[in-house]
């Protein structure tokens, strides 16, 4: 497409088509786009995950509390993670939605999705069937737990994830029973990261071979070497690691201590020997240096709940930020534990590095959202768009790239191959699975 901010970046040039839902898979396409490729996100009018369709006033996750008349527009949990696409509707249960997505793959570079194992099967278009139209492309396909095995038909998403990996039992506090954990969709981003980089691979191998591929990725399987520490500890001491909260087997105190205001903390870690005589300077006169309790690693361990609350008592006098400060100038690791609705907008290293940006949407407004993650040399800035309507581009690429007539497109809108508005239903889990459902 004539896109005058697509032609910089080391992927300028490249195609891809995204069907992808929540994070995993759009989170790969942005970073796709933050290096300079065009993305064609390709969602339907009978399915969308864009939040419920109707959502009740004040309801979480839009712009002041106000869905609007386009909730599905307006999603933030949708906008933040989709920057830099084109976006499209497709009814791939329909055959002339699966042509027009073949005609479209047949002049792009890569497709990829994170929808569970057999789903593009279903529509008609799997790997077999997409290298028919195009022999050289790329098509990433990365369900949960991968295309082969038999855990492949089970699906999942970030939080089941996080538990089969095993890093739901090493989360929380060891006090606190499983059940008190809080949601964990890291799983997600590992997937995201994985896939932009084995698409970058295939890239570069079909430069040098003018060869296409199909890639197979296991989003646990992704994750699983993030706790790479714990495997190799479970199998050179055959006992599973406990949970540890904040606290650390070799240093003391290592935690999150309370300051002045509400919900308000500091993170502080002690080493060696040498920065805890030096916290013990900078604390005062609290009796520290003095406390028999204290004066070796192996005694501050064994003591951990009475140093804990010494240190507390100091902290919760102060700012965070000043304690921050005063141990960083001693060189003892510690760090404000920063409020994400106001503190981390307001940080002067990411107010120095522009990072937050100011975007313009036209359904959700103005709002600073998290930038690219990569800045070149090249680029006075970065590329940032607002993320996609539903079906916004419809009329753009189905011109521009298919040269499809006015038409044509009318044609495919009339029978929903298309559209910009999602049927009844389509926030349920899908139209057909309300129908079946309702019949």
């Amino acid at each position: 497409m004539n896109n005058p901010q697509n032609t910089k970046g080391p992927l300028a040039g490249v195609r891809a088509l995204e069907l992808a839902e929540i994070w995993a898979g759009p989170y790969c396409g942005a970073m796709l786009s933050d290096m300079g490729a065009e993305i064609i996100k390709v969602e339907s009018v009978q399915r969308i995950s864009r939040g419920p369709i109707k959502p009740a006033p004040g309801a979480p996750g839009y712009p002041d509390g106000d869905p609007g008349e386009r909730p599905w527009n307006r999603s933030a949990n949708f906008n933040v993670i989709n920057r830099n696409k084109q976006g499209i509707t497709l009814n791939l249960t329909d055959a002339k939605g699966v042509e027009v997505f073949k005609e479209l793959a047949s002049v792009s570079d890569v497709v990829f999705c994170n929808s569970a194992f057999g789903v593009m099967e279903k529509f008609g278009l799997g790997y077999e069937e997409l290298r028919q139209v195009k022999p050289d492309l790329i098509v990433l396909f990365m369900p949960g737990y991968g295309n082969t095995g038999p855990y492949k038909g089970i699906r999942s998403m970030g939080m089941s994830i996080d538990a089969i990996s095993g890093h739901s039992s090493l989360r929380g506090y060891p006090d606190l029973g499983l059940e008190r954990l809080s949601p964990v969709h890291h799983p997600d981003a590992v997937g995201g990261v994985t896939a932009a980089f084995a698409v970058c691979a295939a890239l570069h191998h079909r430069a040098r071979t003018g060869k296409g591929q199909f890639i197979d990725i296991s989003q646990a399987e992704a994750f699983i070497p993030h706790l790479g520490e714990m495997y190799l500890e479970s199998g050179l001491t055959g006992k599973p690691r406990e949970r540890r909260g904040n606290r650390h087997p070799a240093m003391a105190p290592h935690g999150v201590y309370p300051c002045q205001g509400e919900d308000s903390w500091v993170a502080i870690s002690v080493r060696t020997e040498a920065e805890w005589h030096d916290l013990c300077q900078v604390v005062g006169s609290t009796g520290l240096s003095e406390d028999s309790r204290f004066s070796t690693l192996d005694s501050r361990l064994s003591n951990i709940d009475s140093l804990d609350d010494a240190i507390s008592q100091w902290t919760s006098e102060r700012d965070n930020n000043e304690v921050a400060k005063l141990l960083q100038n001693r060189g003892i690791p510690a760090g404000p534990v920063l409020n994400c609705n106001t503190d981390t907008y307001d940080d002067p290293h990411l107010q120095d590095r522009d990072y937050f940006q100011t975007i313009v949407h036209p359904d959700a407004g103005t709002h600073l959202l998290s930038g690219p993650i990569w800045k070149r040399a090249n680029e006075s800035e970065p590329r940032h768009e607002p993320a996609p309507g539903l079906g916004q581009h419809n009329d753009l690429v189905l011109e521009e790239v298919l040269g499809l007539t006015s038409d044509q497109i009318q044609a495919l809108e009339q029978e929903n191959v298309i559209g910009t508005v999602p049927l009844t239903g389509s926030d349920m889990g899908g139209v057909r699975r309300v129908q079946r459902g309702n019949s």
